[in-house]
């Protein structure tokens, strides 16, 4: 009777277990999809007015998106939400972050769709925020040597030999 009554005790008590673990775990992908929708609302109130970047709204977001990389490290999401992080850095001509947060999706999420971007976009933005011409070709070089197939392939050529040029509207000759 006393084994009996122990192999019931045992089992009511992993299925409490089991139950806790499973409420823990949806709590955690209903925080999760809350964070997301949290970061989505806010960064349409930013680009609500597309001329004007607000600089404390800015910060507030790459915060939000900050976050959300460090408490979901693995997300599928983070690399989108870097890329987004570099746009508004670059709009901000902050050079360092900007780059930063692409190498951070080329060496952190190398399978995502976004690496292929990231290396793009250094090339342009190494030019345009950091008005650095020589990283800008190593990046582009990079971008056409491991993305041949790309369709912004002949883009970067094209930028490449801009960058080159005494006159660049030659280009359009």
């Amino acid at each position: 009777m006393k084994t009996y009554l122990n192999k019931i005790l045992c089992l009511f008590l992993c299925l409490i277990v089991l139950c806790a673990c499973k409420e823990k775990e949806q709590k955690a992908t209903e925080t999760q999809q809350d964070r997301q929708t949290q970061i989505e609302n806010y960064a349409q109130s930013l680009m609500a007015e597309p001329m004007i970047l607000d600089k404390q709204k800015a910060d507030t977001l790459i915060n939000l998106y900050n976050r959300y990389i460090a408490d979901f490290p693995d997300d599928t999401m983070n690399a989108y939400y870097l890329y987004r992080m570099s746009n508004i850095y670059a709009n901000l001509q902050n050079c360092n972050k900007t780059i930063d947060c692409l190498n951070r999706i080329i060496q952190k999420y190398p399978n995502s769709n976004y690496v292929g971007a990231a290396r793009f976009f250094k090339g342009v933005f190494y030019k345009d925020v950091c008005d650095n011409v020589e990283k800008s070709k190593e990046a582009f070089e990079e971008y056409i040597a491991k993305h041949p197939n790309s369709p912004r392939v002949e883009d970067a050529k094209k930028l490449m030999q801009i960058d080159t040029m005494q006159n660049p509207t030659d280009i359009l000759k």
